[in-house]
């Protein structure tokens, strides 16, 4: 079962309470002997659920959330000032 390993980036809106954040996860992407696939994410080191699947907002905690391409959030701060 060879692993492929794969560096993905993320931008994140809240819906409910407009919050954005970004992070960039390390993925750990396997296909077993049944061609399943399976992919394990990291954050800063750390084990974390799929962000594509089930995101929650870490300020308000609503799952109406918006994702897309890296950088968003960082260029939409930009014009806040």
């Amino acid at each position: 079962m060879p692993t492929n390993h794969v560096r993905r980036a993320y931008s994140f809106v809240c819906l409910d309470c407009g919050h954005g954040w970004e992070g960039a996860y390390d993925i750990d992407v396997t296909v077993d002997e049944h061609a399943r696939i399976t992919a394990d994410y990291q954050l800063d080191g750390e084990r974390v659920p799929s962000p594509l699947q089930s995101p929650q907002c870490p300020s308000c905690e609503g799952h109406k959330i918006r994702i897309m391409r890296p950088g968003r959030v960082a260029s939409a701060h930009l014009y806040e000032t």
